[in-house]
Parts: C-alpha cells; sequence; structure tokens
C-alpha cells in the first residue's frame, strides 16, 4: 500500500502596511474627533475590544468587511477613508497589448 503526503504551501498573506498606516490613522483620529471610543465600536459591531482594538490600533490586515462595519460604528464614509494616494508602479505592457 503506498501512502501519500498532501503538502498545501500557502502564499504569503500580502499586506500593504504603509496604506493600513495610513487607514489606521484615519480611524484613530475619526474616532479621537467624533469622541468615540472604541467601547462603542465594539457596541456598533459587535466585535471584541481585542479586535476592535488590532483593527484601529493594530498591524494585521483588515477584511473589507470588517473596514466597512468600522467605518458605519464611526459614522465615516469609506470614501472619506480612502480620499488618499498610492504609489502606482510603471508596469509592462498588459497581455492584451501583445
Amino acid at each position: 500500500m503506498i501512502k501519500y503526503a498532501l503538502f498545501v504551501v500557502m502564499a504569503e498573506q500580502y499586506i500593504d502596511k504603509e496604506s493600513l498606516m495610513i487607514i489606521r490613522e484615519r480611524l484613530w483620529a475619526v474616532s479621537k474627533e467624533k469622541k468615540i471610543t472604541l467601547e462603542d465600536v465594539q457596541d456598533r459591531t459587535g466585535f471584541s475590544y481585542s479586535q476592535v482594538y488590532r483593527i484601529v490600533r493594530g498591524q494585521n490586515n483588515i477584511s473589507v468587511s470588517v473596514l466597512i462595519a468600522v467605518c458605519k460604528a464611526l459614522e465615516l464614509q469609506l470614501s472619506d477613508l480612502f480620499n488618499f494616494k498610492i504609489d502606482i508602479p510603471k508596469y509592462q505592457e498588459t497581455r492584451r497589448n501583445y
């Protein structure tokens, strides 16, 4: 009888730390400006306090759904949150142009 081992190699998760830092700084500034505490965000989202802290002050990646929930809790439009420029690299032509 032959036994096979299955190895799954997971790609490292992509995290744009620079953009996440900008987003987190904006979330934190809005919460302070509107006097909405992390506990308020916890109550409004149903997330645990530690999860809210990691979202607003941490360094882990944020899913779009979680970010939308936090923006709703902070009474913040996504367009206001993402009102910043990112560096777009110069890529080679797309495949359809070959």
